[in-house]
Parts: C-alpha cells; structure tokens; sequence
C-alpha cells in the first residue's frame, strides 16, 4: 500500500538552524522538497566529493577477497585521494605517450635500424640523401640522374634512400619525413615507459587497501553535502527560517514532539492536489517480494495512484511459469534460488526479496511445467509414469492442434480477467470521490472488456466455434454509452453528458485499444510455445548424433548450449512481455502514469 502523508511546513529561528538541521536530521522522517544551496563550503565540499569519486574509479577492479581491511583517517585517505588521481593521470599520459611510440615504430620500422644523425651529418656534408616509398610500376617515372637505393621491398612497393641535385626531379612523389630518433632508440624508450606503466600499476593495487575508507568518506561527504545544500538553501525571512516538505502521516507524533521541544513552530496538513507528493510503499513480506522488479524498471506509482503490487506478483508469476513454460527449467531456477538464498544468508544473514521471488515463481513454473507435461523439452521425460499422471490433456504440450487452440483461450481468459480486475478497482476507488457518479464509467468499460473478450474469441480463434452471442453485442455498445455518459461528469450531469459525447471519437478508439490489449495476452501461448519448440529442437539435434563416443561427446555440448540458450531467451522474454502486460496493458487500464518520487527522508546516508 501507498502510505498516507502529511504536508509539513516548520518554522524556526535563523540562529538556531545549524542546530534544528541536526536533530531534523536525527529524526529521518521528513522528505524536503528540493533545495538549491550556495556558498563557498558548499562548493569546496562538491569538488572534495568528486576527487573521492574520480579516485574510486582510478583504482584497478580487483576481487574484494583481495582487499585488505586498512583503515585510513579522513587527512590520510583525502591525501591517497590526491596521490590515485596523480598517478592516473601520470598513467594516462605514459599511455598515450607508448601508444605514439608504437605508432612511431610501426612507421619506421620497414626502414630497419639507423642513426638518423647519420643523415643529417650527410646533408651537412652535401650529401642529401631523402627516402621516399614508392611503388614499384612508378620507379620508371624517375630520372636517370638520380641515385637510388632500395632499402626494402614489400609486394608492390619500395622504399628507397635516393640522392638528387635537383628536388624538381621528385615533384609529385612523397618524402618520408626522417623520425628524430632510430629503431633501436625508440625501442628502448618503449621498455622504459612500459616499466614505468608497470610502476605505476602496483602502486595504485596496493592503493587498494583504501577502498573501504574511500567508499566510507565518500558516504559521508553525500551526507555532509545534502547538509550543507539545504543549510545554505533554507528560506529565511529575518530572524526567521523556514522549510517544507512531506512525512508519512503515522509519523506525525514525532514531529511535533520535537517541535515542541525546540520551540518550533510546526504546521502539518494533506498534500494539495498540486503538491508533488513522495511515494512511500510499504507491503507485507509476502507481498513485497516483488519489489525488486520495480526497482530493476525504476518504476515508481505517484502518491494519488495505485500500489499494483499484490496483483502484479500474482500475475507477473503466473505469466513467468507460463512463458518459461519448462518444468525442467524450473527446476534449474529453483536450485538457483536455493544455492543463492544460502550463499548470501551466509554472508550478510539475510535472504534478499529477489530470491524469494525467483524461488516463488519457479516453483509455479515446475507446476505449470508438470500438468503440461513439459521437461526439457522431452516427449520422453513427460511420459514417465509419474510424471505423466500429473498431466492435463487439455493443456499438454506434446499433444494435437486442438490444445493450442485451448490455451490460446485460457491466455484471453487470464487477460479479461486481469483487464477487468483493474477497472473493478478504478470503480471502487471512484466511489469514495466526488462526484462518486463517474465511478460507473468504469463499469461501462468492465462491460466493454467482457463484451470484447467474446469478439476476440470469434475473430481470432474460430468463427464457428465462438459465435458472437448477442448479449456481447449489448454489452459493448452499453458499456461505450455508459463511458461517454459517466466519465467526464464534474458535477452537472447534462453538460457531462454533452463533454462526454464531443469525446466520442478517442473513447472509440480506446475501445478499439481495449480489443487489441485483450489479443496482446496470445504472447503468453506464443513464447511459451517457442520455448518448448527450440528445447525440443536441440533435442533432435543431439539425438542425432548417434552413439559413438563423438556423438555422445557432441549430444553433450549441443544439449548444454542449446538450453543454456532457451533458458536466457527465455528469461528475457519474461522481462519483455510478462512486464509489458502489468505495467503497460494493466497500469494503462487502471489509468496509470507512473510519475511518483522516491520518498527520501532528510537523514543520515549511511542508514538509507
């Protein structure tokens, strides 16, 4: 559930801010509106926080096993601040300073090693020896009078040292510009750079060790800043300062008793409908499993919205089991589940929400797997007795047409199903508002879902088989009058009724979206199906190879890519689909944006 808030505004004196900051502070329950501090404390404390976090992203990824827990005091660890920024930059510049010389060498060296003072020593002399590299079919081109020497051939080019009196004699031929130093030189100045490079690389390994107080300061340099930004930022009117923002209502005692403690003047009220209000979910452990997955989408409901939790982990498994539509591999995702829940319960003493719910949704899937009868992918597997006791002829995978055609319906099912849930709540919620009349728009939409659900089964699955009843007829033309009657009334029903019938057009359109969301649920009957049919692919494919020891060899190798590479597609379509159909088809039904903040109380970093 979405907790109830309180707009909060607080008064106090300007002298005693620093203070008042402090123990708000202590008190972590107020979410501040956004404040822009200044000053030069402010400024100094950015550019200190940034060196701290340019310098953790200097240092080399190496496995936290390796670190060593050191503890460095806040002078100490700003001065390794300094010195990993030093050598980083130190290290860039050797870097592209090697990369030159590289580059250098990869020019010269088809000219071998030489000295090039040697030939500037010659031109002084009067001898002006230029190189050229030139193809071979334009050697004819030159004069007889020059002198030339090959120094090395490559296919069809040359590269000559020539000496001419007269440079006209070499228009339109490039000179290779004579590099400062040889090959030799140039060589050694690498391996000199490299053991430097190398130099500079243990040191910022042994550096290391100051991750922890890095990571530590850094924290505290988030919290010192957040400080700092509201200090500088506080409203002050005279002797007076004062500040606003957002606290879950059952909190409420808390800041008053604090106010009254320090003399401040506190005045708490419900948000206004254009207060941009945070958004605090708090659900029971079993619902709140699904929490991960709104945090991998960064999908946050704004305050006057619906929690779709509870439905979306009910919905969101049953489409996971279908669409993953394997019992074996759900059986590998349950291990997986397992073998992690231990791994960091042993760590950290506790099982994450996203293992629970990995946990809970393979086990659906092991379920869904069993009365489908579909195990890896394997007719042979499902007809084990046992196995094939648990299977329902209706649903089963390695069956006749006529089943896909049943799962196909039962995927509209659970669609109207989900589709009518939301506007069964939109009705409901309606209800408490006013005027409470609009409510029974959303039935007319409910009656259009269901009156829908019957022309999908006509239009898509068979004409014969579902004939269009003439109730669904009423049902969807009564639900769009109810629509354009109901839902734009603001209090006089005739000029509702009026606004509602100038909007006929989109709400005729959103019925036809209505009709297209209901059909988009196939996807749980089409991926579902392509999981079971790749599985069963790279089955044959192993099959036959035969029995040798290469076939066995080769059947191994393929089964293991081959449903290692399910398992992931697989996964991914989960993301796809079974997301779009809560967050898009549902949330869109339910009249969703998705437009909340984070509620984030004004407190201690390093508690969050």
């Amino acid at each position: 559930m979405i907790v109830p808030m309180k707009k909060v505004f607080l008064l106090l004196l300007n002298s005693d801010k620093n203070d008042a900051l402090k123990k708000l502070k202590e008190l972590g329950v107020m979410h501040l509106e956004d404040m822009t501090g200044t000053g030069d404390k402010l400024a100094l404390l950015q550019t200190e926080r940034d060196m701290i976090f340019r310098s953790l992203s200097c240092l080399p990824d190496i496995k936290k096993k390796s670190l060593k827990d050191v503890s460095y005091s806040k002078e100490e660890t700003l001065e390794i601040t300094k010195r990993i920024i030093n050598l980083s930059e130190e290290l860039k510049s050797i870097s592209d300073s090697m990369i030159n010389t590289q580059k250098e060498i990869d020019r010269i060296k088809v000219w071998g090693d030489y000295n090039p003072d040697d030939i500037k020593l010659l031109k002084d002399s009067g001898v002006d020896i230029k190189l050229f590299e030139i193809k071979k079919s334009d050697l004819k081109e030159l004069p007889d009078n020059i002198k030339i020497f090959t120094i090395a051939s490559q296919k069809s080019t040359g590269y000559h040292a020539i000496i001419c009196e007269n440079d006209s004699d070499l228009e339109g031929f490039e000179e290779f510009q004579i590099p400062d130093f040889g090959l030799d030189a140039l060589n050694k100045l690498l391996e000199t750079k490299q053991i430097s490079k190398e130099k500079i690389q243990h040191e910022l390994v042994t550096l290391t060790d100051a991750n922890k107080s890095l990571q530590s300061l850094l924290a505290d340099y988030n919290d010192e800043i957040e400080f700092e930004n509201i200090y500088s930022g506080l409203a002050v009117d005279g002797s007076i300062a004062y500040l606003q923002g957002f606290m879950p209502a059952n909190k409420s005692d808390l800041i008053k008793k604090e106010a009254a403690s320090n003399a401040w003047a506190v005045m708490l009220q419900e948000p206004a409908e254009d207060d941009h209000v945070p958004t605090l979910i708090h659900n029971s452990k079993t619902i709140r499993i699904i929490q991960p997955v709104f945090d991998f989408l960064g999908t946050i409901p704004g305050y006057r919205e619906k929690d779709i939790s509870f439905f979306f982990l009910i919905f969101f498994s049953i489409f996971f089991a279908m669409i993953i539509g394997d019992g074996g591999y759900g059986a590998i995702f349950l291990a997986l589940s397992i073998y992690a829940g231990r791994k960091i319960k042993k760590k950290t003493g506790i099982i994450p929400d996203a293992v629970f719910l990995l946990g809970e949704m393979s086990i659906l899937t092991i379920i869904w797997g069993a009365i489908t009868g579909t195990w890896f992918g394997s007719i042979g597997i499902s007809k084990i007795p046992f196995l094939n006791m648990l299977i329902i002829d209706k649903i089963a995978s390695f069956s006749i047409e006529p089943n896909a055609q049943y799962i196909k319906h039962l995927t509209f099912i659970i669609g109207t199903i989900h589709l009518s849930i939301a506007h069964i709540w939109n009705f409901i919620s309606m209800l408490k508002k006013k005027p409470f009349i609009k409510a029974f728009s959303q039935l007319g939409w409910l009656s259009m879902v269901l009156g829908l659900y019957f022309l999908v089964l006509n239009f898509v699955l068979s004409a014969e088989e579902f004939p269009m009843p003439q109730v669904a007829v009423y049902m969807i033309f009564a639900g769009l009058g109810a629509v354009v009657i109901f839902s734009e009334q603001e209090g006089n029903f005739f000029k509702g009724i009026l606004k509602g019938v100038a909007g006929l057009m989109p709400t005729f359109l959103n019925s036809i979206s209505a009709f297209s969301d209901v059909i988009s649920y196939i996807r749980l009957f089409a991926v579902g199906l392509a999981t079971v049919a790749v599985a069963s692919s790279f089955n044959s494919m192993a099959a036959g190879l035969g029995t040798g020891v290469v076939g066995i060899i080769g059947s191994i190798l393929i089964l293991g890519f081959g449903h290692a590479l399910n398992l992931a597609m697989a996964a991914l379509s989960v993301v796809v689909h079974g997301v779009r159909l809560n967050v898009l088809e549902f949330s869109g039904h339910l009249g969703m944006e998705w437009t909340g903040e984070n509620y984030i109380p004004f407190k201690n970093r390093k508690d969050i």
